[in-house]
Protein backbone atom coordinates (compact mmCIF):
# COMPACT_ATOMS: atom_id res chain seq x y z
CA UNK A 1 0.00 0.00 0.00
CA UNK A 2 1.49 3.10 -1.47
CA UNK A 3 1.70 6.59 1.43
CA UNK A 4 -1.06 8.12 -0.92
CA UNK A 5 -3.17 5.48 -0.38
CA UNK A 6 -2.46 4.92 3.64
CA UNK A 7 -3.41 8.75 3.86
CA UNK A 8 -6.47 8.70 1.90
CA UNK A 9 -7.64 5.01 3.87
CA UNK A 10 -7.20 7.32 7.22
CA UNK A 11 -9.35 10.11 5.78
CA UNK A 12 -12.17 7.82 4.59
CA UNK A 13 -11.96 6.34 7.97
CA UNK A 14 -12.13 10.17 9.55
CA UNK A 15 -14.97 11.42 7.42
CA UNK A 16 -12.72 13.51 5.00
CA UNK A 17 -13.59 11.97 2.31
CA UNK A 18 -17.06 13.15 2.09
CA UNK A 19 -19.96 11.71 -0.92
CA UNK A 20 -21.83 14.94 -1.72
CA UNK A 21 -20.40 17.68 -3.75
CA UNK A 22 -21.96 19.44 -6.72
CA UNK A 23 -25.41 17.88 -7.98
CA UNK A 24 -24.22 14.85 -10.06
CA UNK A 25 -25.31 14.57 -13.84
CA UNK A 26 -26.98 11.29 -12.41
CA UNK A 27 -28.59 10.38 -9.01
CA UNK A 28 -25.97 10.20 -6.28
CA UNK A 29 -27.40 6.76 -5.22
CA UNK A 30 -26.85 5.31 -8.38
CA UNK A 31 -23.35 6.40 -8.93
CA UNK A 32 -22.72 5.41 -5.36
CA UNK A 33 -24.14 2.04 -5.78
CA UNK A 34 -22.01 1.91 -9.11
CA UNK A 35 -18.95 2.74 -7.35
CA UNK A 36 -19.42 -0.17 -4.59
CA UNK A 37 -20.17 -2.59 -7.09
CA UNK A 38 -17.17 -1.98 -8.69
CA UNK A 39 -14.99 -2.02 -5.84
CA UNK A 40 -16.55 -5.56 -5.10
CA UNK A 41 -15.42 -6.70 -8.28
CA UNK A 42 -18.01 -6.27 -10.86
CA UNK A 43 -17.00 -4.92 -14.59
CA UNK A 44 -19.97 -4.28 -15.72
CA UNK A 45 -20.36 -1.33 -13.19
CA UNK A 46 -17.06 -0.17 -13.69
CA UNK A 47 -17.50 0.23 -16.74
CA UNK A 48 -20.76 2.10 -16.36
CA UNK A 49 -18.50 4.49 -13.88
CA UNK A 50 -15.93 5.00 -16.46
CA UNK A 51 -18.73 5.91 -19.27
CA UNK A 52 -19.91 8.15 -17.03
CA UNK A 53 -17.31 10.01 -15.03
CA UNK A 54 -15.83 10.65 -18.78
CA UNK A 55 -18.78 11.77 -20.08
CA UNK A 56 -17.71 14.81 -17.51
CA UNK A 57 -20.08 13.64 -14.36
CA UNK A 58 -18.34 15.25 -11.27
CA UNK A 59 -19.69 12.85 -8.75
CA UNK A 60 -18.91 10.10 -11.16
CA UNK A 61 -15.01 11.71 -11.59
CA UNK A 62 -14.65 11.72 -8.05
CA UNK A 63 -15.99 8.02 -7.12
CA UNK A 64 -13.40 6.70 -9.69
CA UNK A 65 -10.83 9.07 -7.87
CA UNK A 66 -11.38 7.03 -5.09
CA UNK A 67 -11.57 3.77 -6.60
CA UNK A 68 -8.16 4.45 -7.72
CA UNK A 69 -6.99 5.17 -4.69
CA UNK A 70 -7.48 2.42 -3.04
CA UNK A 71 -7.06 0.00 -5.87
CA UNK A 72 -10.51 -1.16 -5.76
CA UNK A 73 -11.95 -2.97 -8.54
CA UNK A 74 -9.14 -0.87 -10.80
CA UNK A 75 -5.41 -1.09 -10.82
CA UNK A 76 -3.46 1.20 -7.89
CA UNK A 77 -2.87 4.46 -9.23
CA UNK A 78 -2.38 7.90 -7.35
CA UNK A 79 -1.49 9.57 -10.35
CA UNK A 80 -4.82 8.46 -12.20
CA UNK A 81 -6.49 9.06 -8.92
CA UNK A 82 -4.87 13.19 -9.14
CA UNK A 83 -6.19 13.27 -12.36
CA UNK A 84 -10.11 12.38 -11.44
CA UNK A 85 -10.41 14.13 -8.71
CA UNK A 86 -8.58 17.51 -10.38
CA UNK A 87 -11.10 16.71 -13.21
CA UNK A 88 -14.51 16.84 -10.96
CA UNK A 89 -13.03 19.57 -8.57
CA UNK A 90 -12.07 22.03 -11.77
CA UNK A 91 -16.32 21.75 -12.48
CA UNK A 92 -17.02 22.24 -8.50
CA UNK A 93 -17.38 19.60 -6.94
CA UNK A 94 -16.22 20.90 -3.65
CA UNK A 95 -15.59 16.91 -1.93
CA UNK A 96 -13.08 16.21 -4.81
CA UNK A 97 -11.06 19.44 -4.29
CA UNK A 98 -10.97 18.68 -0.61
CA UNK A 99 -9.86 14.87 -1.69
CA UNK A 100 -7.08 16.51 -3.96
CA UNK A 101 -5.97 19.15 -1.19
CA UNK A 102 -5.13 16.00 1.30
CA UNK A 103 -3.11 14.44 -1.24
CA UNK A 104 -0.91 17.74 -2.23
CA UNK A 105 -1.05 17.96 1.65
CA UNK A 106 0.31 14.50 2.43
CA UNK A 107 2.09 12.98 -0.14
CA UNK A 108 5.76 12.00 -0.13
CA UNK A 109 8.24 14.52 -1.60
CA UNK A 110 7.61 13.47 -5.33
CA UNK A 111 3.74 13.96 -5.25
CA UNK A 112 3.49 16.74 -2.29
CA UNK A 113 2.73 20.31 -3.24
CA UNK A 114 1.64 22.53 -0.78
CA UNK A 115 0.78 25.63 -2.51
CA UNK A 116 -2.07 23.29 -4.50
CA UNK A 117 -3.23 22.07 -1.32
CA UNK A 118 -3.60 25.96 -0.35
CA UNK A 119 -5.78 26.28 -3.08
CA UNK A 120 -7.51 23.86 -2.88
CA UNK A 121 -8.65 23.63 0.47
CA UNK A 122 -9.58 27.11 0.42
CA UNK A 123 -11.12 26.50 -2.69
CA UNK A 124 -13.80 23.83 -1.04
CA UNK A 125 -13.49 26.53 2.17
CA UNK A 126 -14.68 29.08 0.61
CA UNK A 127 -17.84 27.28 -0.69
CA UNK A 128 -18.64 26.39 3.21
CA UNK A 129 -16.71 22.83 2.97
CA UNK A 130 -16.30 22.62 7.00
CA UNK A 131 -13.09 20.19 6.54
CA UNK A 132 -11.40 21.94 4.32
CA UNK A 133 -12.45 25.27 6.62
CA UNK A 134 -10.61 23.29 9.28
CA UNK A 135 -7.23 22.03 7.20
CA UNK A 136 -6.76 25.27 5.64
CA UNK A 137 -7.30 26.95 9.34
CA UNK A 138 -4.65 24.46 10.74
CA UNK A 139 -2.28 25.25 7.55
CA UNK A 140 -2.19 29.11 8.18
CA UNK A 141 -2.18 28.29 11.40
CA UNK A 142 1.09 26.79 11.66
CA UNK A 143 2.83 28.26 8.68
CA UNK A 144 2.48 25.03 6.42
CA UNK A 145 3.42 26.09 2.60
CA UNK A 146 2.28 29.66 3.59
CA UNK A 147 3.45 32.60 5.73
CA UNK A 148 1.82 31.65 9.21
CA UNK A 149 -1.39 33.70 10.07
CA UNK A 150 -2.82 33.52 13.00
CA UNK A 151 -5.67 35.40 13.01
CA UNK A 152 -6.82 33.93 9.71
CA UNK A 153 -6.19 30.79 10.73
CA UNK A 154 -8.45 31.00 13.91
CA UNK A 155 -11.29 32.63 11.69
CA UNK A 156 -11.39 29.35 9.48
CA UNK A 157 -10.49 27.15 11.83
CA UNK A 158 -14.06 29.09 14.21
CA UNK A 159 -16.09 28.80 10.97
CA UNK A 160 -15.36 25.04 10.61
CA UNK A 161 -16.41 24.76 14.63
CA UNK A 162 -19.24 26.32 14.11
CA UNK A 163 -20.85 23.66 11.87
CA UNK A 164 -19.75 21.25 14.51
CA UNK A 165 -16.91 19.88 11.97
CA UNK A 166 -15.06 17.94 14.79
CA UNK A 167 -11.64 18.50 13.66
CA UNK A 168 -12.09 22.12 13.69
CA UNK A 169 -13.49 21.30 17.13
CA UNK A 170 -10.24 19.79 18.27
CA UNK A 171 -8.42 22.29 17.09
CA UNK A 172 -9.95 25.57 18.30
CA UNK A 173 -9.91 23.76 21.42
CA UNK A 174 -6.81 23.01 21.52
CA UNK A 175 -5.96 27.04 20.26
CA UNK A 176 -8.28 27.75 24.12
CA UNK A 177 -6.10 25.22 25.94
CA UNK A 178 -3.11 26.86 24.71
CA UNK A 179 -4.37 30.54 24.46
CA UNK A 180 -3.53 30.54 20.67
CA UNK A 181 -5.26 33.75 18.70
CA UNK A 182 -8.06 33.73 21.60
CA UNK A 183 -8.06 34.44 25.14
CA UNK A 184 -7.06 30.95 27.14
CA UNK A 185 -10.38 29.09 28.92
CA UNK A 186 -9.57 26.16 29.77
CA UNK A 187 -13.47 24.94 30.32
CA UNK A 188 -13.86 26.31 26.50
CA UNK A 189 -11.12 24.50 25.48
CA UNK A 190 -12.40 21.15 27.67
CA UNK A 191 -16.21 21.33 25.97
CA UNK A 192 -14.82 21.54 22.50
CA UNK A 193 -12.38 18.59 22.65
CA UNK A 194 -15.54 16.59 24.43
CA UNK A 195 -17.05 17.49 21.75
CA UNK A 196 -15.01 16.57 18.84
CA UNK A 197 -14.13 13.44 21.30
CA UNK A 198 -17.78 12.43 21.31
CA UNK A 199 -18.02 12.60 17.57
CA UNK A 200 -14.95 10.39 17.49
CA UNK A 201 -11.87 12.49 16.96
CA UNK A 202 -8.96 10.64 17.72
CA UNK A 203 -6.77 13.43 18.99
CA UNK A 204 -9.68 15.15 20.62
CA UNK A 205 -10.19 12.05 22.77
CA UNK A 206 -6.22 11.88 23.18
CA UNK A 207 -5.99 15.40 24.79
CA UNK A 208 -9.55 15.38 26.71
CA UNK A 209 -7.91 12.08 28.27
CA UNK A 210 -5.14 13.84 29.40
CA UNK A 211 -7.83 17.14 30.59
CA UNK A 212 -9.55 14.09 32.72
CA UNK A 213 -6.14 13.21 34.21
CA UNK A 214 -5.02 16.31 35.87
CA UNK A 215 -8.48 18.06 36.19
CA UNK A 216 -8.03 21.08 34.14
CA UNK A 217 -11.52 22.29 32.50
CA UNK A 218 -13.06 19.15 33.85
CA UNK A 219 -13.14 17.16 37.05
CA UNK A 220 -10.20 14.86 37.87
CA UNK A 221 -11.74 11.41 36.88
CA UNK A 222 -8.92 8.58 36.29
CA UNK A 223 -11.71 6.40 35.06
CA UNK A 224 -12.89 8.82 32.87
CA UNK A 225 -9.20 9.56 31.45
CA UNK A 226 -8.52 6.08 31.16
CA UNK A 227 -11.71 5.37 29.06
CA UNK A 228 -11.18 8.16 26.44
CA UNK A 229 -7.19 6.94 26.36
CA UNK A 230 -8.85 3.91 24.89
CA UNK A 231 -10.53 5.06 22.77
CA UNK A 232 -7.64 7.19 21.24
CA UNK A 233 -5.72 4.45 21.16
CA UNK A 234 -8.32 2.02 19.47
CA UNK A 235 -8.07 4.58 16.42
CA UNK A 236 -4.31 3.93 16.17
CA UNK A 237 -3.91 7.31 17.76
CA UNK A 238 0.32 7.21 18.56
CA UNK A 239 0.65 9.23 21.80
CA UNK A 240 -2.85 7.50 23.31
CA UNK A 241 -0.98 3.92 22.05
CA UNK A 242 2.47 4.98 24.07
CA UNK A 243 0.70 6.83 27.22
CA UNK A 244 -1.57 3.50 27.35
CA UNK A 245 1.90 1.33 27.41
CA UNK A 246 3.16 3.19 29.93
CA UNK A 247 -0.26 2.38 32.34
CA UNK A 248 -0.35 -1.37 31.42
CA UNK A 249 3.61 -1.68 31.80
CA UNK A 250 3.12 0.03 35.50
CA UNK A 251 -0.06 -1.30 36.73
CA UNK A 252 -1.63 2.45 36.96
CA UNK A 253 -5.07 4.27 37.52
CA UNK A 254 -6.65 0.63 38.51
CA UNK A 255 -5.62 -1.10 34.93
CA UNK A 256 -3.68 -4.26 35.93
CA UNK A 257 -0.59 -4.82 34.51
CA UNK A 258 0.20 -6.83 31.63
CA UNK A 259 3.58 -6.26 30.11
CA UNK A 260 2.09 -8.23 26.79
CA UNK A 261 -0.48 -5.65 26.45
CA UNK A 262 1.94 -2.81 27.05
CA UNK A 263 4.50 -4.32 23.62
CA UNK A 264 1.59 -4.45 21.60
CA UNK A 265 0.50 -1.02 22.05
CA UNK A 266 4.45 0.22 21.55
CA UNK A 267 4.41 -2.18 18.67
CA UNK A 268 1.49 -0.15 16.74
CA UNK A 269 2.69 3.25 17.91
CA UNK A 270 6.54 2.47 16.71
CA UNK A 271 5.30 0.92 13.32
CA UNK A 272 3.81 4.80 13.06
CA UNK A 273 7.48 6.20 13.47
CA UNK A 274 6.39 7.36 16.87
CA UNK A 275 10.04 7.77 18.88
CA UNK A 276 9.12 7.47 22.06
CA UNK A 277 7.67 4.09 21.66
CA UNK A 278 10.26 3.16 19.03
CA UNK A 279 12.51 3.32 21.93
CA UNK A 280 10.63 2.13 24.86
CA UNK A 281 9.78 -1.24 22.59
CA UNK A 282 13.32 -1.43 22.01
CA UNK A 283 14.01 -1.92 25.76
CA UNK A 284 11.38 -4.37 25.56
CA UNK A 285 13.17 -6.72 23.42
CA UNK A 286 16.17 -5.95 25.19
CA UNK A 287 14.78 -7.13 28.29
CA UNK A 288 12.24 -9.88 27.07
CA UNK A 289 9.29 -7.93 28.68
CA UNK A 290 6.35 -8.73 27.08
CA UNK A 291 8.05 -10.13 23.92
CA UNK A 292 10.70 -13.10 23.54
CA UNK A 293 14.03 -11.31 24.39
CA UNK A 294 15.83 -10.42 20.80
CA UNK A 295 18.86 -8.14 20.95
CA UNK A 296 18.46 -7.53 17.30
CA UNK A 297 15.16 -6.13 17.34
CA UNK A 298 16.18 -4.57 20.44
CA UNK A 299 19.22 -2.74 18.37
CA UNK A 300 16.54 -2.16 14.78
CA UNK A 301 13.86 -0.05 17.20
CA UNK A 302 16.25 1.74 19.37
CA UNK A 303 18.52 2.97 16.88
CA UNK A 304 15.36 4.29 14.22
CA UNK A 305 14.14 6.04 17.61
CA UNK A 306 17.19 7.49 17.80
CA UNK A 307 17.46 8.60 13.87
CA UNK A 308 14.04 9.84 14.40
CA UNK A 309 15.27 12.05 17.36
CA UNK A 310 14.40 10.52 20.35
CA UNK A 311 17.00 11.74 22.63
CA UNK A 312 17.40 8.99 25.04
CA UNK A 313 17.88 6.65 22.32
CA UNK A 314 20.30 9.22 20.69
CA UNK A 315 22.33 9.12 23.66
CA UNK A 316 22.79 5.28 23.84
CA UNK A 317 23.92 5.07 20.56
CA UNK A 318 26.71 7.50 21.00
CA UNK A 319 27.51 5.39 23.89
CA UNK A 320 27.16 2.12 21.74
CA UNK A 321 29.49 3.56 19.68
CA UNK A 322 32.05 5.19 21.62
CA UNK A 323 32.65 1.99 23.35
CA UNK A 324 33.36 0.12 19.75
CA UNK A 325 36.70 -0.52 19.25
CA UNK A 326 37.82 1.40 16.38
CA UNK A 327 38.28 -0.71 12.96
CA UNK A 328 36.23 -3.34 14.54
CA UNK A 329 33.88 -2.75 11.46
CA UNK A 330 30.93 -4.13 13.56
CA UNK A 331 27.66 -2.53 14.10
CA UNK A 332 27.43 -0.68 17.63
CA UNK A 333 25.07 -2.42 19.38
CA UNK A 334 23.37 -0.03 22.04
CA UNK A 335 24.17 -1.61 25.46
CA UNK A 336 27.33 -3.20 27.37
CA UNK A 337 27.00 -6.77 26.62
CA UNK A 338 24.48 -6.85 24.56
CA UNK A 339 24.83 -10.07 22.70
CA UNK A 340 25.10 -10.52 19.11
CA UNK A 341 23.62 -13.51 18.11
Amino acid sequence: MTTVRKILALALCAGLLACAAVPPRHPEKEIAQLANEAAAGRTDSRQKLEDLAKGGDPVAERYLGILYVGGKGVFQSDKLAVEWFERAAKQGDVVAAHNLAVIYQRAPASMRNLPEALKWFRFAADKGYARSQANLGEMLLTGEGTAADLPAGIAWIKKAAAQHEHYGEYLLGMAYLDGQGVKQDDAEAARLLKSAAEGNERNAQYHLALLYGVGRGVPHDVKQAVAWLRKSANQFQPEAQYLLAAIYSRGMYGVERDDKMAAALLQRAADQNYPDAQYALGLMFFEGRGVTKNPKEAYIWISRAARNGQPQAAALMRRAEQMQPKGSGERPLPFPGLEKK
